[in-house]
């Protein structure tokens, strides 16, 4: 009686790892669902998820005409063994225009063997860019190869904000405006002030994105540039030579 029992547990036991068994290896039967990953998965922003995002020319050395911008594309289903069209579409609420502010691929396609691939849209920085900014939104788009079901959700409850899975704006523009690790021993933010200061001391422009005490932004170093610049300045001027911002006015640090 006793190895019958046995018997019996260790047959519904098999039975128990054949049924799982199948289960982990079934097949994705759904659509393939294509969308923007940063509203999905932190790894791809490496902070918050985002289904916006923006940047400016503005720290760029004159020289740079554009840039070339990745916008990560995924699908949720099966990788295929040929290229896919991804269809995209620009949105009528899109401030940039198709030709001026940016270009898109002829063929926008999601390369057999991969299930992720980007969207390489041009940004081309023009002149009226100085002066505003401007935001392109692309839509994804059901096609013969992918279907857009994957909805946005509600990310706030108190504000009732959504994240978008198919839509992903970019807004981008070329004015310089005072970055966060500019000091109040600097006085008074200029362009030309701040980007004699980065020549002069061989200083990158983007350090100065980052907050007071970052690498290169300790109050010792800050207060360093600052008489640096000043001392320059008294130079310049017993030189015969003094240094005017573009409203003509003099330059002067604190």
């Amino acid at each position: 009686m006793k190895k019958i029992l046995i018997l019996g547990i260790t047959f519904l036991s098999l039975i128990g790892l054949t049924s799982c068994d199948k289960e982990e290896i079934e097949v994705y039967k759904d659509t393939n669902n294509i969308y923007f990953p940063r509203a999905v998965f932190p790894a791809y922003t490496d902070g918050p998820l985002i289904d916006s995002t923006g940047f400016s020319f503005s720290f760029d050395n004159a020289s740079i005409i554009g840039r070339v911008y990745f916008i990560p594309v995924r699908v949720q289903g099966t990788v295929s063994d040929v290229d896919r069209k991804i269809k995209v579409s620009v949105d009528p609420s899109s401030t940039a225009v198709l030709g001026t502010h940016f270009s898109l691929p002829e063929n926008i396609v999601l390369h057999a063997g991969s299930e992720k691939d980007s969207i390489q849209v041009i940004v081309h920085r023009t002149i009226d860019l100085k002066d505003k900014a401007v935001t392109l939104v692309l839509n994804l788009e059901e096609n013969e190869f992918f279907t857009v079901n994957m909805k946005d959700r509600i990310t706030n409850v108190l504000t009732q904000k959504k994240i978008n899975y198919t839509r992903f704006k970019l807004t981008f523009t070329d004015k310089l405006t005072q970055p966060i690790g500019w000091q109040a021993v600097f006085g008074v933010f200029t362009a030309k002030k701040f980007f004699l200061m980065c020549e002069l001391m061989n200083l990158e422009p983007e350090m100065f994105n980052q907050p007071q005490g970052s690498p290169g932004l300790s109050i010792p170093e800050t207060l360093y540039y600052a008489s640096f610049m000043k001392r320059y300045l008294t130079d310049q001027k017993a030189e015969g030579n003094t240094i005017y911002e573009e409203d003509g006015k003099e330059m002067l640090f604190p």
